[in-house]
């Protein structure tokens, strides 16, 4: 078993300025898309995942598999 941790993240939105909150716990690697992104303390959850079942999809989720 794998363990994952999963955050609330907090970043600032590029386009308004303000500090945005995610509203959902993502994984570290997840967050990198929001610019500084931080954690937010005291929101940290440990999830056991099984190496086999934990496939990355989410580059082709609700992409029509290519043939």
């Amino acid at each position: 078993m794998k363990l994952v941790e999963y955050w609330r993240w907090r970043f600032r939105d590029p386009a308004s300025g303000r500090i945005c909150r995610t509203t959902d716990a993502i994984s570290e690697h997840e967050a990198r898309k929001f610019p500084q992104a931080e954690r937010v303390p005291g929101t940290r959850i440990v999830r056991e995942v099984d190496e086999l079942d934990f496939v990355d999809t989410l580059p082709s989720v609700g992409i029509p598999a290519q043939k």
